[in-house]
Parts: C-alpha cells; structure tokens; sequence
C-alpha cells in the first residue's frame, strides 16, 4: 500500500494507486455532505497522499494528514533544477553538499509553515465571515423595528439559548497624543525639578516615560502618570494638556467567542497560537 485516504466518517484507508485515494477522498467529501451531524470543519479534515515510510511503519495519522500538505507545497513549488537546493542568497546549491543538520532545520520549519499559512488564511476568512453573520443579524433587528441603521455600532454580545455560549464584538480605539505632548512633557519636567528630594523617583519615572532608551514614547506609560498627584500648578497644566493632546487615531473590532464552564464563568476561548 502506498497511497491513504482519511475521513472522520470512513477514518484512515490504504490504497493501491493515487487514483483510488482520491476517489475515497472525494467520495468522503459527497458522503458527509449529504449526511447529518459534520459541519465544515469535519469536512475539512479529509485528506489523501501518499503514504511516506515513516507514516507506514508507525500508523501516525496525524503525520500523514501533515505530510498531504507538505506534497501540496512540493507539487506547487517543483526544484528548478533537480538535486539541488535554494541557498539565502538565491543560489543553488547541490543537496549533497549541504550539511545533514541544516536539511533537517530545513524540513522541520518547512513542514510547520506549510500547515501553518493555510490556518492563518482560513482564520482570516473565518474573521471576516463572522463579522458578515453578525452584520447580517444586526441587520434583520432593525428590520424587525423599522429602525433606520446608520453610525457605527459599539460593543454588541450574542449568547445561545442555553447561555452556553456568549460572542462578543468589541471595538478596540487606536490612542494617540498630539503634538501637544512636548509642552506637556516641559511642564512636568520643569514639576518635579521643584522638589528635587521628595520627588526623586517621580522625576526618574517622568524622564523614563518621555525619554524611552529605544526612542519610541508609549502612550499607555504617558496616561499612566495621571494617576501620581502633586501639588504643583505646573504638574496640574501638563495634565490638562496630556487630556487635550489624546486623540483616537483609529479603531479595529474584535471577536471573541466565551464558553460557560461548571461554576458558570465565562471562559474565552482562544484562537491566537500563543494563548493554547
């Protein structure tokens, strides 16, 4: 057997040729679609290629479903010229020269980007339709009222009927501070220069703030410095110009899908690679 199918309905098959792989795997895709019970993400699992020596001898499923996408790749992008190899510096290099450790490298991190661009291009897509959905939605409330939509709509959130689970659009505001800022940052300086024992620690946390080693000020540091008091008309009128200097340089919805757990606390659940 050299050749696999996979399904969650028929589970993993071995075929003889790559034609009756895809046959199973197209097969598969009619049979689930016209049954009940897998959605779109259970069709998506479907797959077929070839049966590489280590899926062989181990049974791995999830290494062979690996090994279809990096046979995609392969497909896609065929070697200009046969047994050698892309260096960094775009030139090619005869494979048997380049050193064990570095095919390997370069095998490991290939392997992971070719599953990895398609999951970050189908959660883009799965962003954008959910947004679609909820628009939708929102659209057939106003409908429903003969309300007029128009503006923009602010945090909206959507539970199931058993409140199992609760969708959440937010709009995340971009902060930004105005030129205004370099007046504000001379009068508090000038401050906390008017109490030069009392106010040590402050006066390091104001140059820290506006004078960051990697050059680049942080609006959050800035705003927080409202929250130290002192009694000086100068470190009241930088305040008030910090205020004014704020400014909403734009905005960005987010979504977000929480699931109810036992006690009955909302618990996110992530789909940023770095929060599982």
């Amino acid at each position: 057997m050299k050749f696999f199918s996979y399904s969650p309905h028929f589970g993993w098959q071995d075929h003889h040729t790559k034609d009756e792989a895809k046959a199973a795997a197209a097969e598969a895709i009619r049979t689930m679609s016209a049954g009940s019970g897998y959605g779109p993400t259970e069709i998506a699992q479907i797959s077929w290629g070839e049966i590489t020596e280590r899926a062989a001898s181990t049974g791995d499923v999830g290494y062979a479903l690996k090994r279809q996408d990096r046979l995609s790749h392969d497909a896609a992008h065929p070697p200009e010229v046969p047994g050698r190899m892309e260096n960094r510096q775009g030139e090619l290099t005869r494979i048997a020269n380049i050193k064990e450790q570095d095919l390997l490298e370069h095998e490991l991190v290939l392997d992971i980007a070719c599953i990895w661009k398609p999951l970050s291009d189908r959660v883009a897509r799965f962003k954008n339709n959910t947004f679609c959905d909820v628009n939708e939605y929102v659209n057939l409330l106003f409908e429903q009222f003969q309300v007029a939509r128009g503006g923009t709509e602010g945090n909206m959130q959507f539970t199931t009927f058993d409140g199992k689970y609760m969708l959440k659009i937010a709009i995340q505001k971009h902060i930004g501070l105005g030129p205004e800022l370099q007046a504000a940052r001379k009068k508090l300086l000038d401050a906390v220069e008017m109490y030069p024992e009392e106010a040590d620690d402050l006066k390091t946390i104001v140059q820290g703030t506006f004078f960051p080693t990697d050059g680049n000020v942080v609006v959050a540091k800035v705003l927080a410095l409202r929250a130290y008091k002192l009694k000086n008309p100068l470190w009241n009128e930088g305040m008030d110009i910090i205020n004014k200097a704020i400014e909403v340089v734009g905005s960005k919805r987010q979504v977000r899908l929480y699931e109810r757990n036992e006690p009955g606390k909302y618990i996110a659940i992530p789909l940023d690679i770095a929060a599982l």
